[in-house]
C-alpha cells in the first residue's frame, strides 16, 4: 500500500487541546496499523479514549472518509481488524485487506 507522503489529518474547531491531542493520538494507531503493526491492546486504548471525544456515529463515519481520502488509510477497517483478531499485534498489510 503506497501512503500518501503529505497529508492532514481532519479536526475539529470545537475540540480543545487536549480532545486534539486524543485523536491524534487515535489516528497516528490507526496510521501504524497499515505502516508497521501496533500493540491490539495500545489500538483498542487509543480507539476507547478516541470514542469519548467523538462519541456520535455519524461524526466518526465523516472523520473516517475524510481520513480515508487524506490518507487512503481506513478508521473503519483498522477497528474491525483490532476488534477481531486474537493476534497481539493489529497490522494492515495489503495481503490482509
Amino acid at each position: 500500500m503506497k501512503v500518501p507522503e503529505n497529508y492532514s489529518y481532519p479536526l475539529r474547531s470545537e475540540w480543545t487541546t487536549s480532545e486534539i491531542v486524543t485523536v491524534m493520538n487515535f489516528y497516528q494507531a490507526v496510521e501504524q496499523s497499515y505502516t508497521s503493526k501496533i500493540l491490539r491492546s495500545e489500538f483498542l486504548e487509543k480507539y476507547r479514549a478516541f470514542l469519548k471525544v467523538v462519541p456520535m456515529k455519524m461524526t466518526q463515519k465523516q472523520l473516517d472518509r475524510d481520513f480515508m481520502h487524506n490518507t487512503q488509510m481506513s478508521i473503519y477497517q483498522a477497528v474491525k481488524r483490532a476488534q477481531t483478531t486474537k493476534q497481539k499485534y493489529v497490522y494492515l498489510n495489503e495481503k490482509s485487506n
